[in-house]
């Protein structure tokens, strides 16, 4: 095997072994890393009760076609999982907006018992799939879940000197299934508009939707990934391993491998 040759295939390789891991895989979502917070748990009075509340969180900014944005935001602190929705483009609070977690992240066509949805209006309601349809069905709401909306301005970043619609969320990890696990997400966020009666969905992943409580499959959610580490990584830890190793190995290598002209 010549010189060259081998490093190719070592890289080569490796990349077969990350396509073929499940959490790598081509046809998952886009992916949202929520670190751990060392800093004070957010007050859930859903505002940003001062600028430092949501600094330390993870954040994901979507724009819409329509000129609309939406930022998510999301840490934990070993206990619970924290989400922030924003939207600096709406100044009335006359929507909802939810967040749902496919507890066992094993999509489907389908939302099933193991997918929950938390939706925040006048008042927060949780819901479960059935199975045979996209659409949430009501459920007791786990009284350890936490929901706030208001008003952010000042504290913000995003609009500081208009009053924007937020919504804070506050989920227990021991209820979604375990303190460092892997989730399919999904995002909704409603609103009236601001000078008609007409109500605007919105959705993360970002795909058409008829209302707040009908969501996409499951199996084209995006994901949400609870770090045990307080920064978010900036590559998942498998690929940096397998980079490093093979950055390694084609360095060892090219300098053990003899060439053809060495060898005459």
């Amino acid at each position: 095997m010549s010189r060259a040759t081998f490093p190719i295939l070592v890289v080569a390789a490796g990349l077969i072994v990350i396509a073929a891991l499940p959490a790598f895989a081509a046809t998952q979502g886009p992916a949202i890393f929520v670190p751990r917070s060392e800093t004070a748990v957010p007050i859930l009075d859903g505002t940003w009760t001062n600028a430092q509340e949501w600094s330390k969180a993870s954040e994901t900014f979507v724009n819409y076609t329509d000129g609309t944005h939406l930022v998510i935001r999301a840490k934990h602190d070993l206990d619970r999982l924290y989400v922030l929705l924003e939207m600096p483009d709406d100044y009335v609070l006359d929507g909802r907006a939810g967040i749902c977690f496919d507890t066992l992240e094993d999509g489907g066509p389908y939302m099933k018992s193991d997918d929950y949805c938390f939706v925040l209006g006048d008042t927060l309601r949780e819901y479960h799939g059935d199975g045979r349809s996209t659409l949430m069905y009501a459920a007791a709401l786990n009284s350890d879940v936490t929901a706030s909306r208001g008003l952010s301005g000042p504290n913000s970043p995003y609009e500081p000197n208009k009053n924007h619609v937020t919504y804070e969320f506050g989920v227990p990890l021991e209820y979604l299934g375990s303190d460092f696990a892997d989730y399919g997400f999904y995002v909704v966020f409603e609103t009236r508009g601001q000078t008609t009666n007409y109500t605007y969905s919105y959705s993360w992943p970002d795909f058409e939707s008829e209302s707040s409580q009908r969501v996409i499959s499951p199996r084209d959610w995006g994901q949400v990934v609870i770090s045990s580490d307080v920064n978010v990584p900036e590559f998942p830890l498998p690929v940096v391993a397998y980079i490093a190793g093979a950055v390694g190995i084609v360095a060892i290598l090219t300098r053990t491998i003899p060439s053809k002209s060495a060898k005459q």
